[in-house]
């Protein structure tokens, strides 16, 4: 069964449990997280790869982004517990236009006719997080935003105006737009504080390495995340995820090889990033239904 928190947990309230004594120590760990609002869900507990769907919508119509995969779980081989997201790449390589398809006709034209439906209007980025299953792909969860680190390599990807596109979603507008992709790989990797996602952990660490822009290759990203600049002009961390390093590369492969080179470049006390993102096993999709 998968447990959920239900409320607002940064992304860090969902636990995939294999017996009653998981469940049980998830629900003890709920509780103590969350005092003054102890309520849950239970769900079916699916198999299958995750991918991630975002698309920007101006009431009538959806555009959508490049598949992305996020890396949710806080160790190398998807293991320990869930995080608000360790990295992620896009495009999907076995998120062809198939499966593409099926999620557009199951999962996303049906939740457009559901919003044209409400007595409200709603314009924005809608985040959807699916589960491509043996019976095809099904829905974990929406969020109305961008994803985190989703969005650090979905928004390097884009080719086109993200202020056009923007307002285009504004003036209702979006049938006149069209969506452009950078060629290649676009691949983020998250240098996390040594014991998150605990609820404590020490922060406040000096980060070296960001200064000297010519050590990193030109295309590389930074996206600062729980940093801070202190009164003598030192960066030190403060919170969880401290940064996202971003690159590109021809390939999949290509782009892993340099971001992990460029992580290097990056130092604090008790940095932590997985070793693995974007090199999961290519899944068998043939037997589903797409």
């Amino acid at each position: 069964m998968v447990i959920k928190y239900d409320g607002l947990a940064a992304g860090k309230g969902v636990y995939v449990c294999s017996s009653v004594e998981e469940a049980n120590e998830a629900l003890t760990e709920l509780q103590a997280q969350h005092p003054e609002w102890f309520s849950f869900l239970l769900e079916e507990k699916l198999s299958g790869p995750e991918i991630s769907i975002i698309g920007i919508t101006d009431g009538n119509r959806i555009r959508l982004l490049a598949p992305s995969q996020d890396h949710k779980q806080l160790l190398a081989g998807d293991k320990g517990p869930n995080t608000g997201g360790m990295g992620a790449y896009c495009p999907v390589p076995f998120a062809d236009d198939n499966i593409l398809a099926a999620i557009r006709r199951d999962i996303v034209d049906p939740t457009m006719r559901g919003l044209q439906a409400e007595p409200f209007e709603f314009k924005g980025f809608i985040y959807f997080g699916i589960m491509l299953t043996p019976q095809g792909p099904k829905l974990l969860e929406y969020n109305a935003r961008l994803g985190d680190p989703e969005a650090q390599v979905l928004l390097p990807a884009l080719k086109s105006s993200l202020l056009e596109l923007i307002e285009a979603t504004l003036d209702g507008n979006l049938a006149q737009t069209t969506v452009w992709q950078r060629n290649g790989t676009f691949i983020g990797v998250v240098l996390a504080s040594g014991g998150y996602p605990a609820a404590t952990f020490p922060t406040g660490f000096p980060i070296t390495g960001l200064d000297d822009k010519a050590n990193f290759a030109p295309q590389t990203l930074i996206f600062h995340g729980a940093t801070r600049r202190q009164p003598d002009g030192q960066l030190t961390t403060s919170g969880g995820r401290v940064l996202t390093v971003v690159s590109r590369g021809h390939d999949l492969e290509e782009a892993v090889q340099q971001v992990y080179a460029e992580c290097k470049k990056v130092t604090f006390e008790d940095a932590y990033y997985r070793s693995d993102i974007g090199q999961r096993p290519v899944p068998e999709l043939t037997a589903a239904k797409f």
